[in-house]
């Protein structure tokens, strides 16, 4: 999403407002490749956002067992429930199998129309790109006031951590950059709506409970640095030590929570958990350690050596929350399933931490730190664009709207490696 490249500009849709429309009839994809050339523009970011709805709306389901399997089989499920069921999705929340609101309730909804998957993703992918082009939104509009390539190559990074791709796991990804654009506000603007935004994640996926229960604490008790760097410590020698917290929270939560948490903490689930971890490919591993252990090394290299250029009020605010979220992690990474899922959430913070660091004027004496980022970045971004794969379709890229939704369906993944 380079603006700083010379290239000609798009026609504004104020001036002529059938030129975007045009192209994204005769080849969607080219529009889209346009529309990211020009992002700056307020039209421009709007054909992005009808790309991803696209994209959607043609999402191919590559693999057997997968997320995204599961809820185009439980939308064709709800199909087949009377619409009086409709008041069964609140009446059974949290309590007898149910710990979500947002996903049975739009499933339900949507299935009232198709049980076509196509549709059901398409709006997720609605969902998904409102808070993820909205939050890419906060860090281009930064990066346009002072663009340069350290502060471009995190934000790609950034873009990179959890794409739409990452759609077919509709609850925790969504939920995801509910909070983070929530908690964008709320920690270094102190807005407190948005703190209420973020709060209503717990809504898409029932664990954002915990991650919500971690921003409040911050929000109330301000930058405690004296006491977040401590426990960031603690979190690092004894990361078990906290489990009865998070075990005496889903005890009080009870019923469905509590049997969720159960399961997660089951020592077989943990014992399984690890051992598929084993069975996948070494660089799927190497890629989420590299990141993860990169970007801790960096936000301590930048306080200890170039703090003075981080004094605004935001930049403090956002790295007292990042010593207590990152404490956080680590404790829940004794759940595999758990923690992990969190670690994306503390890179997306982490990241535009470093981002806000390079977008300041006058701020190069740390280049070396984006070299030695460029390998942990590029392998994580490779791998999860080949995850991704599996559902986007090949015909994505052809000419004319509508193609995808017409001719069978073909995975990229499955074009190019099977």
């Amino acid at each position: 999403m380079n603006t700083s490249i010379s290239t000609p500009s798009m026609p504004s849709f104020e001036s002529n407002g059938k030129y975007y429309l045009v192209l994204f009839i005769l080849w969607p994809f080219l529009a889209f490749i346009m529309a990211i050339i020009n992002y700056s523009q307020k039209e421009a970011r709007k054909v992005v956002y009808i790309f991803l709805i696209y994209y959607g709306l043609s999402f191919v389901i590559g693999e057997v067992g997968v997320d995204a399997e599961r809820y185009a089989e439980g939308l064709r499920y709800t199909a087949r429930m009377p619409l009086s069921d409709f008041f069964s999705i609140f009446s059974g929340l949290y309590t007898d199998g149910s710990v979500d609101i947002v996903e049975p309730l739009v499933t339900f909804i949507v299935s009232r129309f198709t049980t076509n998957h196509g549709v059901l993703f398409g709006v997720w992918a609605a969902l998904f790109g409102f808070f993820y082009l909205r939050s890419i939104n906060l860090i281009h509009d930064q990066y346009q006031k002072n663009p340069g390539w350290h502060a471009q190559i995190f934000m790609i990074f950034f873009i990179m951590i959890i794409p739409i791709t990452a759609v077919s796991g509709v609850r925790m990804t969504i939920a995801a950059w509910i909070f983070f654009y929530g908690a964008y506000h709320a920690i270094l603007q102190r807005k407190i709506w948005f703190l209420v935004l973020a709060l209503s994640a717990s809504m898409m996926h029932w664990s954002f409970i915990t991650a919500n229960a971690i921003l409040l604490i911050y929000y109330f008790a301000g930058n405690r640095n004296i006491l977040y760097v401590p426990l960031l410590v603690v979190s690092f020698i004894a990361p078990t030590l906290v489990s009865p917290v998070f075990q005496s929270m889903a005890l009080m939560s009870g019923g469905e929570i509590e049997n969720r948490y159960e399961g997660y903490s089951n020592e077989a689930y943990i014992e399984g958990i690890e051992e598929s971890y084993e069975g996948a490919s070494w660089f799927l591993d190497l890629s989420n350690n590299l990141i993860f252990y990169y970007l801790i090394a960096v936000l301590a290299i930048i306080q200890i050596f170039q703090r003075r250029h981080m004094q605004d009020k935001s930049d403090k605010n956002l790295f007292s929350f990042l010593l207590l979220f990152l404490a956080f992690v680590n404790f829940g990474l004794v759940i595999p399933t758990f923690g992990g899922r969190f670690q994306l959430v503390f890179y997306l913070f982490a990241t535009l931490y470093v981002f806000r660091y390079f977008v300041k004027d006058s701020v190069n004496k740390l280049s070396i730190i984006t070299w030695l980022g460029l390998f942990p970045m590029a392998l994580y971004s490779a791998v999860i664009f080949r995850v991704g794969m599996e559902s986007i379709n090949v015909w994505l890229f052809s000419p004319v709207f509508g193609v995808p939704l017409l001719a069978p369906a073909l995975s990229l993944g499955e074009m190019l490696f099977y």
